[in-house]
């Protein structure tokens, strides 16, 4: 039986998925309370399954989280980083 093409598309970039997990900045970012916050969001996790960007700018949490400052740095950081090893 063939693995599903999702679990073909995770083993493939499993090797990007440990760099990801090793990044200090990915780290940083994971463990900021509003993260943790809207991790535990219902609302919020359906909007980013459906890929639903308007529901996403819609909400207040996330529209705080992108503008602090040090959650942007964390992603930054992980830009520049992602960017390098291109």
């Amino acid at each position: 039986m063939p693995f599903p093409e999702s679990f073909g598309r995770l083993l493939g970039n499993f090797g990007d998925l440990v760099q990801l997990a090793k990044d200090e900045n990915f780290r940083k970012f994971l463990s900021h309370p509003k993260v943790q916050s809207l991790m535990n969001d219902p609302e919020f996790k359906r909007a980013v399954e459906e890929k639903n960007v308007f529901k996403l700018m819609a909400n207040p949490e996330f529209r705080e989280l992108v503008e602090d400052p040090e959650v942007r740095s964390a992603l930054e950081g992980m830009r520049a980083k992602y960017e390098k090893s291109e």
